[in-house]
Parts: structure tokens; C-alpha cells; sequence
């Protein structure tokens, strides 16, 4: 195994929010996303909220280690529905033997909790197939950390309703429950503050799994609120010793997190949360140069396993997506799907911006009945989309154009997106010629909400295809 000597934040950057990590054997796990078919879950009406950044959708997994299986449960949030309707909140679990493989994890057992950010925790003694569950009630309507013990094959509740365990330290939305045991405690470590400038971490003990709960005199345990740190926003925090005996968390953070942070909120790591640890020597980053198309592979096909790396939209539709000899071709939605419609499933392919300063560039053939383009998205309501047709270049904010049009010839063009600190520019070129500005949009319009940037390529309107046939990636040094 490798020991934790040394480690750089963020420890993933891009958008990568709510991190719980484990030990198992000689393997950290560290969790984003089990879902890889909508079996497992449907994501057909997981938007925002508009006009309010309340964002739906999948919130806060957890995964956790028990007996041989892992087991990840997660909130998906429909945010159109009232405070108070116990439906807004759909809390599932999915459990898998091999976390590696594709599509090793189960369909979800869901389970009664009004409220988000469910958590896992087995206790020594407790009935076999049942798991302790931890939650956030939502703080519009009543704010507190509950518990409830449930059967793990029916999600059906063992001991009633939710009952609430501890209300925090007085810090406004108490939330991000996980529970730990240590010589014979009880610890629960939450959030408070909300994930903005005064989040932070908090932490509680009991003699019992049920409570009462008294805080740490020391509280908070982290927090970055009111200091002069490059990361700020920092909380929501999972913890894990190593067999080393040091402790660590893994937790959520911005860099600077006041005007401009379009990459949202990313995973840190911080040392010594209930003792021990060690020194971090920290090496500069290396430049990267991404072929993001690198292993689509030859002739072509619908892919059947995406990578990682590239997202999409809700539930995408495959038949608008295929790969044909290492290259891209995307079809807009048969439906009209769009990157503005707070539904759907657009045609679009994003990957997450994992520096301040990064350099995308497409090289694209857009149809004579297509239009496609550029995105730098963060959701339906704040995305630049750099638009193209067969003759012209456009810069798109929401839905308007804010720039002239750029002519370009037909045929293949290239497209150069640059993420400054502050703003992202736009830029194209047919065949050999020189590069032509197009516009540029400010860093702070996409720097909200509870994600991050994507850059990628999408179509939409039209019956053509848009082919992409070369999507590279660039960050400098750091």
C-alpha cells in the first residue's frame, strides 16, 4: 500500500463536490458517481431551480465498506417541488462486490428520509441487514441531523420515523452527516454554514449511536470563513485513518471563491483531523496535453462505456452519439433537446475545466442542415456557447448573442477556447488560416451553483451531423 506522504489540493480538481473516502485493504476509495444506466436511477428531471441556482439532481454520495460489499447511497433532489413535500428528496442505495467494474452496481433500494445527504454506519451489535442512516432535514423547514435504522434489502424503516439526533452547534444549515466510532464513541462530524464563505466542518460524541450529543469544545474542526486562504468555502467533510494510525478528511473547497471560481467546488485534503499525521512536500503540477478522443477506438458504433471523464447531460439519448475511426459525431436531439431547456438531454459532451488556466481546441466539420459548436457550461440558465453553422461563428450567452458573427469557410474548422482567471475567450480558423477572435465572456457568469464547468462540443437544431475530429486539452505547468 501506498503510505500518505504528501499529497497537493485540490486532490481532484474540477468540479468533484461532497467527497466521502475509505480504506479497504490496501485501497483508498474515494466516491463520485456509481450510475451508468438508468435503471439505476432516471435523471430525466434533475435541473435547477431557475432563476435560483437551487440545483436537483444527484447530491452528496457516500460510500462506505461493510462485510465484503460496498455500498454508496446519494439524494436525488427535484427541485421544481415545494420545501415541504417529503418527495423532493428520493434517497437511495446501491451496493456492488467489485466497485471497478462497469455495471457491478445494483439498482438502488430507496428509502424513507425527508431530507438530503444520507449517510452509512454500522454499529458493532446491530441486527444483521440493517444499516444506521444519518441525514439533513431540509433547513428551510426544520433544521437538525436525524437517524433512523433501516433494513438494507427494503430500505423499510426498523425504528420509525427519522428521529433527530443533534441540531449543531447554532450555526445556520446543520447538514452533511457522517457518523464513526473510537474508543467506545459515538463521533458525528457534520457541515454548518452552508456550502458558501462561512462553511465549515463540526463535530459531536456520545456514549450512544442515538445520542445525546455533546460538541467539540474546538469547533469548528475546519473551516477556511474569515480567513485568507486560497481555498475558501471549505466543509462538508468524510474522514478515514490510515493503518498508520494518522487521521485524514477529504472535503469540499473553492479557490478564492468570492468572484471568479467557474471549476465549483473541488476535493481537498487536510491532515491531523483527530490527531496524528505527517509533513507534505508538495512537487508543482505537470503540464498536461489531454487527446480527449484518445481510445474511441475505429469504424464506427455507439461506444457503450463512456469515459469517465466526459459527461453528459441527464439521461443522454445514445442514438445521437457514435464514434467512427477516433473521432466524434453528434446528432441533435430528435426532441429539440437544447442546452438551454431546463429538461431534456441535449447533445452534448462536457469535460470538466481542472485548472484556472486551460486551453480546449476542437477541430470540426458541422453539417449543411447542422449547428453545433463550443459550450463552457454550467447548467441550462449560464453556459457561452460558441455557435457554429456552415458559414458562420457566433459567441451565445443563454440565449442571446453577444458578439458579431465570424464568417468561416465550410468544411473543417477550428475552434480555441482559453480559460483566463477571469473570463473565457473564443476563438476559430478555417483550414490554414489565421485565427479570428470571436468573443469572450466573463469567468464570474459561470462561478455559481452547486457544479462546475464543462467544455465540450454539442449540436442541436437542424438534421446534420457535427463531427469532431480532434479535442485536445491543455494546462500549463502549475
Amino acid at each position: 500500500m501506498v503510505q500518505i506522504k504528501a499529497f497537493r489540493n485540490p486532490i481532484i480538481p474540477g468540479f468533484n463536490p461532497d467527497p466521502s473516502c475509505i480504506l479497504v485493504d490496501d485501497t483508498y476509495y474515494l466516491i463520485g458517481n456509481v450510475i451508468t444506466r438508468p435503471s439505476q436511477l432516471s435523471l430525466t428531471k434533475c435541473t435547477i431551480r431557475p432563476g435560483t441556482k437551487n440545483c436537483g439532481g444527484v447530491w452528496a454520495p457516500t460510500i462506505r465498506h461493510h462485510e465484503g460489499t460496498f455500498y454508496v447511497c446519494a439524494t436525488c433532489v427535484f427541485p421544481d417541488k415545494e420545501f415541504s413535500d417529503h418527495s423532493r428528496w428520493e434517497n437511495i442505495i446501491w451496493k456492488t462486490g467489485d466497485p471497478y467494474a462497469y455495471d457491478a452496481w445494483s439498482d438502488g433500494v430507496g428509502f424513507y428520509f425527508p431530507g438530503y445527504d444520507t449517510s452509512l454506519f454500522w454499529d458493532d451489535d446491530q441486527p444483521a441487514g440493517t444499516v444506521y442512516i444519518q441525514g439533513s432535514t431540509y433547513w428551510r423547514v426544520q433544521e437538525g441531523i436525524s437517524q433512523v435504522l433501516i433494513n438494507l434489502e427494503t430500505g423499510q424503516s426498523l425504528t420509525g420515523p427519522p428521529k433527530e439526533i443533534w441540531l449543531g452547534t447554532g450555526r445556520r444549515i446543520p447538514e452533511a452527516p457522517h457518523m464513526y466510532k473510537k474508543d467506545g464513541w459515538y463521533y458525528l462530524l457534520i457541515a454548518e454554514g452552508g456550502t458558501e464563505l462561512d462553511h465549515c466542518a463540526t463535530m459531536a460524541r456520545s456514549k450512544s449511536v442515538w445520542g445525546p450529543f455533546e460538541p467539540n469544545p474546538e469547533n469548528p474542526i475546519m473551516s477556511a470563513a474569515h480567513k485568507d486562504a486560497y481555498f475558501q468555502t471549505v466543509g462538508h467533510a468524510d474522514i478515514f485513518q490510515t493503518p498508520e494510525g494518522d487521521w485524514f478528511a477529504v472535503a469540499l473547497a473553492t479557490r478564492d471563491g468570492r468572484v471568479n471560481f467557474p471549476m465549483g467546488r473541488e476535493t481537498i485534503a487536510s491532515e491531523s483531523v483527530m490527531g496524528g499525521g505527517t509533513e507534505s512536500e508538495l512537487e508543482p503540477l505537470p503540464a498536461i496535453h489531454e487527446n480527449v478522443l484518445a481510445g474511441f477506438g475505429s469504424g464506427r458504433r455507439r461506444r457503450e462505456h463512456w469515459p469517465h471523464g466526459l459527461l453528459r447531460l441527464r439521461n443522454p439519448d445514445e442514438r445521437c452519439y457514435a464514434v467512427e475511426d477516433g473521432r466524434l459525431v453528434l446528432v441533435p436531439s430528435s426532441r429539440g433537446d437544447v442546452l438551454g431547456g431546463a429538461l431534456g438531454s441535449p447533445t452534448f459532451v462536457g469535460r470538466r475545466q481542472t485548472a484556472i488556466e486551460c486551453t480546449s481546441e476542437f477541430e470540426m466539420v458541422v453539417g449543411k442542415d447542422a449547428v453545433g459548436g463550443v459550450s463552457v457550461y454550467l447548467d441550462f440558465e449560464d453556459h457561452f456557447d460558441l455557435v457554429l453553422s456552415l458559414t458562420t461563428a457566433k459567441l451565445r450567452w443563454g440565449e442571446s448573442m453577444v458578439a458579431s458573427e465570424v464568417d468561416v469557410d465550410g468544411g473543417a474548422v477550428w475552434v480555441r477556447v482559453v480559460a483566463q482567471a477571469d473570463a473565457f475567450v473564443f476563438f476559430v480558423r478555417s483550414g490554414q488560416g489565421e485565427w479570428k477572435w470571436v468573443g469572450h465572456g466573463a469567468a464570474r457568469d459561470v462561478s455559481a451553483g452547486f457544479t462546475g464547468v464543462l467544455i465540450g462540443p454539442f449540436a442541436e437544431s437542424g438534421r446534420g451531423e457535427v463531427e469532431v475530429r480532434t479535442w485536445t486539452y491543455v494546462e500549463p505547468n502549475s
